[in-house]
């Protein structure tokens, strides 16, 4: 299989490219990648921000005007680097008054849509992220919940405004699971204009794309990994590349995103740990990122892992005493602090040992010394099939419907799968995991990365310039130097 190709076919495109912020990196230099390939190719491209229009940003929810004024400035230098210059229009401030806010119910919020543009969740997820937090207090939290529907609502009107008036033939857009980059994505859906979702590749040289759904869309993700696969039926090294990932997840190799395991010690179990015992290990998830996605992402089994735990360890320390449950609480979660962090925590049962995210106890070997894993669709979950441990799922995820797990269908079946021996399934989806995740993507041309959060664009750092002043505003400030000329003393 041959690195993919941005670009293909001759058709002169006409491309837009919604980038309400031009803060992160690699992200924003990936839009002026795409941008630059397109023009290379002889396609239009136009950009569409915000400069400081849209009634929430996610990277700046406490509004900064320092932030605000430092993003606007890097998408003016970025833009500047393009060649041909490209055409950078506005969203409009205005707020559309059919977007409902002051919601005080979960359920109602969740349950809340606009067309068919899942509103009420893509705000939530925005809240989620921002607090960190997968159950943020929504009248707490009332100021930033309500900005976030109504940037959504923004996105999403103006997104369809510009839709009918330009014949669009793709659109590029962020991630699309937040507020505003929902409504982009939404819009293009009603509209049937194919909208391109950029992520992060396989490494810092690729960036991914997902045309027209969320990369948590769990089917069509799961799809795309089996396309993976099998377009790369005839390259005897694909097994290979397959396990390559799961071995530079145990090395701590920081391809895509930090490396959660780093910090621990190699081969340390925990104090308590008894070789004699039945034990099992836990692993649970930070779910604030899947949380507000929508229903497909709901477990139909647990209302959330701390509930889930607790009712697994109270029986079956009841039916089986001598299982011992290990709690590896997720490293990501370290400098969280939540009631829903804090809930697990204080955990007790006479059967459960809590490992806490910060704690150096080494994942992997845990992993390994288990006789069998439970996640609730921690990555753990796909590991262990490779490394030939069984594996139980007790939420949905990504990788659920790739073979090799042991699912549970209730919390009985979720004790039964627990306290029975069970064999090893056999770990072709688990290659098919790790192969997606080892080769996604299309490689960067004109972005050099130099680190997970820096890199160069035409060889070039993207930062805020100065703000350019007009003839007016540039006579002033020479006049003010001859007038009042800075001491040579320093005083």
């Amino acid at each position: 299989m041959t690195p993919k190709q941005l670009i293909q076919g001759t058709r002169a495109l006409k491309i837009a490219i919604i980038s309400p912020s031009a803060t992160l990196t690699p992200h924003f230099p990936t839009e002026l990648d795409i941008a630059q390939q397109h023009l290379d190719a002889g396609h239009s491209v136009e950009f569409f921000s915000c400069n400081g229009q849209l009634k929430n940003c996610d990277h700046n929810p406490d509004r900064s005007p320092k932030l605000c004024n430092d993003c606007v400035g890097r998408r003016q230098m970025g833009l500047e680097l393009l060649a041909p210059k490209v055409p950078c229009h506005s969203f409009s401030a205005e707020f559309s008054s059919e977007v409902s806010i002051d919601f005080d119910c979960l359920a109602e919020l969740l349950a809340y849509k606009i067309d068919n543009f899942d509103i009420g969740f893509a705000a939530y997820s925005s809240l989620v992220s921002n607090c960190r937090d997968p159950e943020p207090d929504l009248i707490q939290n009332r100021e930033q919940l309500n900005r976030s529907l109504q940037s959504a609502g923004q996105a999403y009107f103006q997104t369809l405004e510009l839709l009918s008036q330009h014949s669009f033939d793709r659109v590029y857009a962020f991630n699309g699971r937040f507020a505003a980059l929902r409504g982009v994505l939404r819009a293009c859906q009603k509209c049937k204009i194919d909208c391109y979702l950029h992520e992060r590749g396989c490494d810092q040289q690729h960036f991914d794309l997902f045309k027209n759904e969320l990369l948590h869309d769990i089917q069509s993700t799961e799809q795309i990994i089996v396309d993976y696969w099998e377009s790369a039926h005839d390259r005897p090294d694909r097994e290979a590349i397959a396990a390559s990932w799961f071995q530079d997840r145990v090395d701590r190799v920081e391809k895509v995103w930090h490396s959660f395991v780093k910090n621990q010690e190699q081969g340390r179990l925990p104090d308590s740990w008894n070789p004699d015992r039945r034990n099992i290990g836990i692993f649970c998830s930070s779910d604030d990122e899947f949380v507000a996605i929508g229903e497909a992402w709901k477990n139909e089994i647990y209302p959330n892992q701390v509930t889930a735990i607790r009712k697994i360890s109270q029986d079956l320390y009841k039916s089986n005493p001598e299982i011992h449950l290990y709690l590896r609480v997720h490293p990501n979660l370290a400098s969280v602090e939540n009631e829903r962090k804090a809930s697990m925590l204080s955990l007790e049962s006479p059967n459960l040992t809590i490992i806490a995210p910060d704690a150096e106890i080494d994942t992997y070997q845990l992993m390994r010394s288990c006789e069998k894993v439970a996640t609730f669709g921690s990555s753990v979950g796909s590991e262990a099939i490779y490394w030939g441990i069984p594996s139980v799922l007790l939420g949905p995820c990504l990788y659920q419907g790739l073979g090799g797990v042991y699912r549970a269908k209730s919390h009985q079946h979720s004790l039964d799968l627990l306290t029975q021996t069970l064999q090893p399934q056999e770990k072709t989806g688990a290659l098919k995991y790790g192969f997606w995740f080892q080769t996604r993507g299309y490689p960067h041309k004109y972005y050099a990365p130099s680190g997970l959060f820096d890199g160069q664009f035409k060889g070039q750092t993207i930062y805020a310039k100065p703000p350019k002043l007009s003839p007016w505003a540039r006579l002033k400030k020479n006049t003010r130097r001859l007038l009042f000329p800075p001491s040579r003393s320093g005083k």
